[in-house]
This record gives C-alpha cells, sequence and structure tokens, in this order.
C-alpha cells in the first residue's frame, strides 16, 4: 500500500499540472482536449504523460475530429501550440477556425508526449471554436494553448495581408510570420502583391522572407509596377531569408510585387530597412595574371577608374553594333563577339569563323572587345531535329559527360577538351599579336545548367575553368585576357586567384529597365568587393538613372543581338537613344586611349646634402601594382632652379615643372619593391608635392 501510495505521488510531480474546465480558462492557458467535442474520436488514458484526465486518439477516418473551444478571447493573432504524441511516424492534422479551413499542422514523429508549433489564429472577439480533422491519421491530441503573436518586427510586411494574384495563403509549413504565407506560385502569371505604406522615401535594403521545399526557384519582382529584376531562392526546405538588393521607395504607400518566374516557392513576408551609404569600392584594377600585356593593364586601369563613374556601353553581334550606330547615331565602346564557329566540331562541319576579324576592326576603331564562347560540345552531339550539331553547346544537344571527361585524363573526351582550347587559343593569339586586350567571358550562365560545362554541377565547371585557365595562360602564354566569370551563386566561383571581374546575365521580363540591384549586391560580396562587377549580357538595358540612384555600379553592359535591340519592344527605340545619350553612359567616341591608362605608384623625395649655391635630393618610386612595370614618370613643381646632373632618369624641365622618365634598366619595378633616382641642382631644395604614374 505505502509502495502504491509513492508511485501515485511521483506520477502527480512528473505529470503536466491539469488546467481548468474551458468556462473559466484564460486562452493563454492549456486547454485539456478531452473536454472537446469528440466525433468518431475517443479519450484514453494508456500512453504515459499526458495531462488533465486524457487524451484524446482515434483519428483514423477522413471525418474523425475533435472541436475544442477558447473561450472569451480578446480576440486577434495568436500563436497556436499542439500538445500531442505520434508515435507511428510523422502526421499531419487539418485545423480549422470556427468552421474555416485554415491548413494542416505538422505532428513530427514522438513516441512521447510533445508540442508543434508553427500555426496562427487570428481570433474573434468572445468564442472562438477550433477543430481538428483527421489529415494524416494515428496520432493522440492531450492539450492546446493560445498565446498572443508577437507584434511584427519593423519593417517587416506580411505577404498573406498582400493582393493574390493566383495564389493563396497557407499555413501547413512551421516557422511562418504572421497567420501564414502565400503559396501557388505554378503559372506564369501567378503573384502577390505586399503594400509597404506610410514610407518616407528613399533607398531601403529589401529582404524576402520564403521557402523552397522543391529546391532552388526563381521569382520576379516589381516596384510599384516597375520591374526590379530577379531574385534566386536557394533551396531551403523552412522559411528563411535572402538580401534581395535594394528598393527606392517613393514618399507614401510603396507595393512590391512577387512574381512567379520558375516557381512552386512559399513568400512569408519582406522586410525594409533604410540602406547605409554605400561606401568607396575597394576595387583597385588588379590583375591575377602578373604576366598581363601593358595593354590589358592599361584597359584594366581604365575601368578600375571609370568604376562607379560611369557605366560602359555595349553590343552583341557585328550586325547588331552596326544597326545600333546606324539609328542611334552612337556606336557602343564594347563589341561583344563570340568564338563559337572556331568550336572544332563546328569546323569539321563547315563553319568558318568571323569574329575575330570583326573584334580586330573594332580595336583598331578604338574599341573594347569581349568575348564569349559558345562552345560546341567537343564530342557526342546528338545531331537529330529539335537538337541539331550547330546546337552543340547546349546540354540537350549532346551526351558529351564532362564529369567523365575530367575525371579520366587519358580518355578521348579529355584529349578532345584540350584539342578544343588549344584551337580557340591559335585565334586568341591572333588577338594578342595585335596588341588586343579582351575581356574573356568563358564557360557563361554555368550554373543555370542549359550549357554542357554547367550540367553536372559547380565542381566540374570549376575545374574545367581551371583547366582552361592553365591552358591558355600557362600553356599557351597568352597574357592579353582579362578574366570574367559569369556566374552569381558562390558555389560556382572557381576562386579569386583565376577572376579579374565577376558578372551576369540579365533577361528580366518585357519592360523591366531597373537596375539589377539584387544580383549586383550579391557579385560584389562574391568578389569581396575587390572585383569589378559587370552585366556580361542584357535583354533589356538597365535605366542609367535607376542605376546612378540605386547606386549599382555596373561596369558595363553588353545587349543580346537580333531583336533585343532591334525589334523596339524589348528596349524602345526612344529608350535606347536616352542610353546612349546619357551622361552616365560611355560610347565609343567617348573612350580615351584606355591602353596607354598609367597605373599608380608613390614616389618621395629627401634632400641628401645641400652647400649654399645648391643641393643633392634623392626620389624613390615604389610600385603598387600586382605587376612588373614597363616604365614609369615623376612629375613635380619646379620654376627657379637648374639641373646640373641627374642619375637613375632622364630629367627634363619647362621652367614650371620637372619630369623625370625612367632609363632602360630600371623601367620594370616588381611589383611592392622600389628604385631610386636623384640630381644635382643649383639653388634652395623645397618640399613639392610629387605626382607618379606608372605604366
Amino acid at each position: 500500500m505505502r509502495l502504491l501510495l509513492l508511485v501515485s505521488l511521483i506520477a502527480l510531480a512528473l505529470a503536466p499540472p491539469a488546467t481548468a474546465s474551458p468556462a473559466t480558462t484564460s486562452p493563454t492557458a492549456w486547454i485539456e482536449a478531452e473536454t472537446g467535442a469528440l466525433t468518431g474520436t475517443t479519450v484514453d488514458t494508456t500512453t504515459e504523460g499526458f495531462s488533465g484526465t486524457g487524451y484524446v486518439t482515434g483519428f483514423d477516418e477522413p471525418t474523425d475530429s475533435l472541436t475544442i473551444t477558447i473561450p472569451d478571447s480578446p480576440g486577434g493573432l495568436h500563436d497556436l501550440t499542439i500538445r500531442y504524441a505520434a508515435p507511428h511516424g510523422p502526421k499531419q492534422t487539418a485545423v480549422s477556425l470556427n468552421g474555416t479551413s485554415i491548413g494542416a499542422a505538422a505532428l513530427a514523429e514522438s513516441a512521447t508526449f510533445t508540442e508543434a508549433t508553427g500555426v496562427k489564429l487570428v481570433l474573434a472577439e468572445g468564442d472562438n471554436t477550433l477543430t481538428f480533422t483527421t489529415a494524416w491519421g494515428w496520432y493522440l491530441i492531450d492539450a492546446i494553448k493560445v498565446t498572443p503573436s508577437a507584434p511584427p518586427a519593423p519593417g517587416v510586411h506580411e505577404a498573406e495581408d498582400g493582393v493574390l494574384n493566383g495564389t493563396v495563403v497557407e499555413s501547413s509549413v512551421a516557422g511562418f510570420s504572421g497567420r501564414g504565407y502565400v503559396a501557388g506560385f505554378d503559372t506564369g502569371t501567378d503573384s502577390v502583391t505586399i503594400t509597404i505604406p506610410d514610407s518616407p522615401g528613399g533607398l531601403h535594403d529589401l529582404t524576402i522572407l520564403y521557402a523552397t521545399p522543391y529546391g532552388a526557384k526563381t521569382a520576379s519582382l516589381s516596384l510599384n509596377g516597375a520591374g526590379l529584376g530577379d531574385v534566386r531562392f536557394p533551396e531551403h526546405p523552412t522559411f528563411t531569408s535572402i538580401p534581395a538588393g535594394k528598393v527606392l521607395l517613393r514618399s507614401g504607400d510603396n507595393t512590391v510585387t512577387v512574381t512567379n518566374n520558375w516557381g512552386w516557392y512559399l513568400i512569408d513576408a519582406i522586410k525594409v530597412t533604410p540602406s547605409a551609404p554605400r561606401g568607396p569600392h575597394q576595387v583597385t584594377g588588379a590583375l591575377t595574371d602578373p604576366a598581363a600585356t601593358t595593354e590589358v593593364k592599361g584597359l584594366m586601369r581604365y575601368l578600375a577608374d571609370n568604376y562607379g563613374t560611369g557605366i560602359l556601353s555595349g553590343q552583341q553581334d557585328q550586325a547588331s553594333i552596326d544597326w545600333v550606330e546606324q539609328n542611334i547615331g552612337r556606336a557602343p565602346a564594347i563589341g561583344g563577339y563570340d568564338l563559337m564557329d572556331y568550336s572544332p566540331s563546328r569546323v569539321e562541319r563547315g563553319t568558318v569563323g568571323r569574329d575575330v576579324d570583326h573584334a580586330l576592326a573594332h580595336d583598331a576603331r578604338g574599341g573594347i572587345v569581349t568575348l564569349a564562347w559558345h562552345w560546341n560540345a567537343p564530342s557526342g552531339l546528338i545531331d537529330q531535329p529539335g537538337k541539331e550539331w550547330w546546337r552543340g553547346f547546349y546540354t540537350d544537344a549532346t551526351t558529351f559527360d564532362l564529369a567523365a571527361a575530367l575525371a579520366d585524363p587519358t580518355s578521348n573526351d579529355h584529349r578532345l577538351l584540350i584539342r578544343d582550347m588549344d584551337a580557340i587559343a591559335v585565334q586568341l593569339k591572333r588577338l594578342a599579336d595585335a596588341k588586343v586586350p579582351v575581356l574573356w567571358r568563358p564557360l557563361h550562365e554555368a550554373e543555370g545548367g542549359w550549357f554542357w560545362w554547367g550540367a553536372k554541377g559547380p565542381g566540374p565547371a570549376k575545374q574545367l575553368y581551371r583547366l582552361l585557365h592553365q591552358r591558355l595562360v600557362g600553356h599557351h602564354g597568352l597574357h592579353n585576357l582579362i578574366w570574367v566569370w559569369n556566374s552569381v551563386s558562390p558555389d560556382w566561383y572557381p576562386g579569386a586567384d583565376v577572376v579579374d571581374v565577376v558578372s551576369m546575365d540579365s533577361y528580366p521580363p518585357q519592360g523591366d529597365h531597373g537596375p539589377v540591384i539584387g544580383p549586383y549586391e550579391r557579385l560584389v560580396e562574391l568578389g569581396g568587393d575587390r572585383k569589378l562587377v559587370a552585366l556580361g549580357e542584357v535583354g533589356s538595358i538597365p535605366d542609367p538613372d535607376l542605376v546612378r540612384a540605386y547606386e549599382a555600379r555596373w561596369s558595363w553592359f553588353v545587349t543580346w543581338s537580333g531583336s533585343f535591340i532591334q525589334d523596339g519592344v524589348v528596349n524602345p527605340r526612344d529608350f535606347v537613344q536616352r542610353v546612349y545619350g546619357h551622361a552616365n553612359v560611355i560610347t565609343l567616341d567617348e573612350l580615351p586611349d584606355f591602353k596607354k591608362t598609367p597605373g599608380d605608384c608613390t614616389a618621395t623625395m629627401r634632400v641628401v646634402a645641400q652647400w649654399g649655391t645648391g643641393y643633392h635630393v634623392e626620389i624613390t618610386v615604389r610600385h603598387q601594382e600586382n605587376s612588373p612595370s614597363a616604365g614609369w614618370q615623376v612629375t613635380w613643381p619646379f620654376a627657379n632652379d637648374r639641373i646640373r646632373h641627374a642619375w637613375g632618369a632622364t630629367i627634363t624641365t619647362d621652367g614650371t615643372t620637372a619630369t623625370a622618365k625612367n632609363v632602360s634598366w630600371n623601367a620594370a619595378v616588381k611589383p611592392g619593391e622600389s628604385t631610386t633616382f636623384g640630381y644635382l641642382a643649383s639653388g634652395s631644395p623645397t618640399a613639392p608635392a610629387l605626382t607618379c604614374a606608372i605604366g
């Protein structure tokens, strides 16, 4: 008898405290399931650990249910907690509030009683009823509790409060804020429009709270009806957040619309916070190739000097370049060309490449050259209707297996990879011999997977890029290339040691001329704010006014060819005219002799000795770039004195300024090192400001 009493006392101590009847219970206290109305269900006590006098079981038929009254509620948004057990695996219970379905609650597998959260309730004032109906059954419900939800964080705006177009509000996936989330993004026009009320205006950071239980997805964004570009959601089965760039809000109400692009994702909320002013960029123009040619260094210095000030205009394909010049009245600064028809598997079928000739001609006009390579697969061309040999750069038109080719350096496919690289090296050498620096953008859009070089995932794509870099630079000695990587995801980045510029290709919905700010922010992060950021291809040209307002410091854009520039729809003629005439857009006629852009160096003067009629000084030039210099020059004010003797430099004066230039033996100053020259002069020494330039 004493042992039985002791067991009973222990059981009482371990069990959760029993709750009073519903008539006297606060809505924030536990409400026992066994006090509810049962349909096809029963009260049981055989599973230990329940509270109250039992729990409800028997959820095995579709109509089995439990209805619990929540008395005397003040109303408003509340969080629901369900105390349950699911000893037979993960389950779901359908939930209805006051007779209206609000979705299903997920019940993780648990042999003992535990708690499930994640369901939100908008309670009416007074009594409310919650009905739990079998969804995926064989579970036990012990009790429920509702607690007032925390108020939304400043700047958070719930998707479920927005205007839905083909979408629905759901609440079955736990972890959302507010009272639910928006789902049903499965057709092209499905969207949700969320209002940001009473904004003071100005530039704000946009964050999107989302879930992607079905893999990585993409959404298109717009602000007040104008396109903001796309945002890519990495795979994440539970709710998380992602920066989506910046939004330039007007004073008063604003709307952000999320439209299905590559759908089947969930949108929980958006958040806007005032943007901090963008600080000075950290781009230096450093090149990854220490043996880069003088012309490449000059171009890279020009791009770095211009970065954040202007954006260079570009156009793909010679026919489209000609169209722009004839119809807009100005030529693009950058000519975009393609080595596609030099691919051996195309050449052997009769193609004759012309784009290197066009690139040479554009360079001769003083323009900048960028090259892509739609690399026709080295082997395995399917060559059937819809998968013709000339589509051999597409994944679906070839059986070429990059991963297998890279894994076996003795294989024929690996040999063919090298053969193709060597064939392209011949064309790049033509440009090198003509002293043409090239913005070289191979393996573009790899992370999309639609090209064979990205079809096997990031590992093989990065390995191929590094192999190509080693073959062209290390083996063939091609030092006229600025290496441009063309994907946003960090998982695909081949490494800062082989990338000079980070870029992406932008094809937003028609009419969207936004600044593509979201991808810009991610590219800045990808390159550590030390790499130039560019738009390798665009369908719609970004509006330069918006680019400036959003502080999206794109180095250049290259509009794709054909209808993208010529049809007057994707890029209306008057818009293109405004772009090419914009003060911040650089056209061919506005380019300087960029190949001779000098680099930065420092020069310091030291007085070695002085006497009544003269003095002796030394000037030290220190090189700060990452490749050897090809020459240097120092200037300083020099009015009344006369130089009697100089060494280590050739010094000339014009009555107001002295100019010192290197001699042959000290023209090449290694990175981080210095050289010193000196002179004897009549007069008295001063401490002038010295200007140093290095080639």
